[in-house]
């Protein structure tokens, strides 16, 4: 089975070079690691930190057995293969991609020979934190670390442009962050496109429970119920005992409330009005229930779909302190003023669990645009949604809300014209979900983000998809996108008019932010049948979808993406304009809604194969 190849890129040295940047004076035995060739669009650079600021960094350490490990994850999650269903341990699965003793040595060597405290150092193997003040961090990087503002929403980060470290450390550091990693103009932006207010909730007097699918009904208006009926999943139940759970993953401070939930399930999924979900706080995360100043729609809308679909598998809301871990000072007072990573610090986190406590699937809601990640970043991340896949987690992402763009336009210095896939969507161990509406039939809506990735090469699982598709369009946007790379989404779900109780307020949230959490919740009831059969969960979905499950899911073949429109739909800025930009679904797998949107008894039966 073909390579990925960017794993493998873990291994070899896959650093960004470009133009130097005002730094102090460097030793002579320091070269740049990585580096951005300018300031990321929607920033603004601000005063310098206090010397004494302290700061957190995560090294990773570039894996011997990366190849090793990617050959094994393929295997343990393509049907068919004699490792199928055989997931790895935390345990086993550490050991596997544990650094060379030598790499770890000469890290470590070179942190404590510049003066760092072996108190302010964690090696936990892969990868090893330290904690400096800004000055020191500076000198040891070679580097000038300052504020940069968002213009678009405020916020503050204390970023470089540029960092270095010893040229014989080269081949053992992958990257450094939190350094150059900005994000967007809206980092870890939710994928929500649209929502309204409707108004009070007016109780459950009336509303559509649902024997057949109402069309009338749910062609304005999606609830649980349509959903149960759109996707034949009707009264199927879960089960709650056999170890099956469904994680949401939650950041930006948003705070999935319970008096919203039971309102909402009382209302439109009584049958699951009894239940609750739990919440897991990692690094200052807060399940905040009286909060009604900050945005919690991504959390209701998440948690209303995904559990109620789901039931009555346990729920967890995974909710991430804002930005990371924070060592308090005068500069960052308290966690609103954090400039750490929040990514990292959870998919460490979940990965550090015993195997007993992983949930089997998780869904996210968020993503950005690939090319506005650090490189080194979307490898490493990607490689630790493969890590999770190992151990048996499905991963889903909704695929975003650009199209085949919103900016279309490349950051590299050239301003090239360019249909701009979306991370973490893009990464191809996660299962990416597209966005339709209407329901007899569903059709696929404009704003589904879907494309080629500009990093990844196209895995081997779908390969034959891919090239069907791409023979079908011959020379369509030639030059435009990677022909080359990873296609994405997988499966679609519905996107549009999806009913939420936020604040005690029925509203209506449009977004590939509804489709993940509901496909997650299906995945979560194919799991749990495995489970009940003494089997373990699917895992790593792809390949299972490529070779068996797309003959589980309705194929969508109307409707289309549209993008390029010379305005960003974000920032409001000018952009290029594509004339009649957007992927079309069609027969098979398609840039928009992957391979369609399930039909529950089919993969149901081809998923206990």
């Amino acid at each position: 089975m073909r390579s990925f190849g960017f794993l493998r890129g873990l291994v070899i040295s896959s650093t960004i070079f470009a133009s130097s940047i005002a730094a102090p004076a460097s030793t002579t035995e320091l070269a740049p690691l990585e580096s951005l060739r300018a300031i990321p669009q929607g920033w603004h650079q601000g005063k310098s930190p206090s010397a004494a600021q302290r700061l957190r960094f995560r090294i990773a350490l570039k894996q011997e057995n990366a190849y090793q490990f990617e050959q094994h994850v393929l295997a343990i999650s393509t049907p068919d293969d004699p490792k199928y269903g055989e997931h790895m341990s935390r345990d086993d699965l550490k050991a596997m991609l544990q650094p060379s003793s030598e790499a770890s040595k000469a890290v470590l060597g070179w942190l404590r020979a510049e003066g760092v405290p072996s108190s302010d150092i964690e090696d936990t193997g892969d990868w090893i934190n330290f904690y400096v003040p800004a000055a020191e961090a500076e000198r040891i990087m070679n580097t000038k670390f300052y504020y940069y503002s968002n213009s678009n929403n405020g916020m503050e980060r204390i970023r470089t442009l540029q960092y270095s470290v010893p040229k014989a450390l080269h081949q053992h550091i992958h990257m450094i962050q939190p350094t150059t990693r900005f994000g967007q103009v809206s980092p870890q932006r939710s994928t929500i496109y649209q929502h309204f207010e409707v108004g009070e909730s007016k109780g459950a007097v009336g509303r559509y429970r649902g024997s057949s699918l109402n069309a009338t009904f749910c062609n304005t208006t999606i609830t649980p119920q349509c959903l149960r009926d759109l996707y034949h999943i009707g009264n199927y139940r879960g089960t709650a005992k056999n170890g099956n759970k469904i994680g949401v993953c939650g950041y930006l401070e948003q705070y999935a409330k319970f008096k919203d939930f039971d309102q909402f399930t009382a209302e439109y999924a009584p049958y699951a009005a009894n239940e609750s979900f739990t919440y897991v706080l990692i690094n200052g995360g807060l399940s905040s229930q009286d909060d009604t100043v900050n945005d919690d729609v991504e959390a209701n809308l998440d948690v209303q779909y995904a559990y109620p679909l789901s039931y009555p598998t346990p729920g967890y809301y995974y909710s991430t302190g804002g930005r990371g871990l924070l060592v308090p000072d005068l500069d960052q007072p308290t966690q609103a003023d954090n400039q750490n990573e929040p990514y990292l610090d959870f998919l460490h986190y979940i990965l550090s669990l015993p195997d007993s406590d992983l949930p089997t699937t998780l869904t996210t809601s968020y993503g950005e645009d690939e090319q506005s990640v650090p490189e080194p970043y979307t490898n490493m991340t990607c490689s630790l949604f493969a890590q999770l896949g190992a151990r048996g987690v499905s991963v889903l992402f909704s695929s975003g809300d650009t199209g085949p763009g919103s900016a279309c336009q490349s950051n590299d210095g050239k301003n090239t014209t360019r249909l701009l896939p979306i991370f973490p969507a893009a990464c191809p161990y996660v299962t990416s979900v597209g966005g339709t509406f209407h329901v007899e039939p569903e059709i696929a809506i404009g704003f589904s983000s879907g494309g080629f990735s500009d990093r990844f090469p196209r895995p081997a699982y779908q390969e034959a998809a891919v090239t069907t598709y791409l023979n079908s369009i011959g020379d369509t946007f030639k030059g435009l996108y990677n022909p080359n790379g990873r296609g994405f989404p997988d499966v679609a779900a519905q996107a549009y008019n999806f009913t939420v109780i936020d604040q005690g307020k029925e509203i209506r949230v449009g977004g590939t932010s509804a489709s993940s959490p509901a496909f997650a919740g299906i995945v979560a009831l194919l799991n749990g049948a495995r489970l009940a059969q003494g089997r373990k969960p699917l895992g790593f979905l792809n390949p299972f979808i490529y070779k068996y499950g797309y003959r589980g899911l309705t194929d969508i073949v109307n409707g289309g993406s549209k993008g390029c429109t010379g305005r960003d739909i974000y920032s409001g800025l000018p952009t290029p304009v594509v004339p009649g930009a957007g992927w079309n679904a069609t027969k098979g797998w398609d840039p928009v809604t992957g391979y369609g949107t399930p039909n529950f008894p089919v993969l149901l039966a081809l998923s206990q194969r």
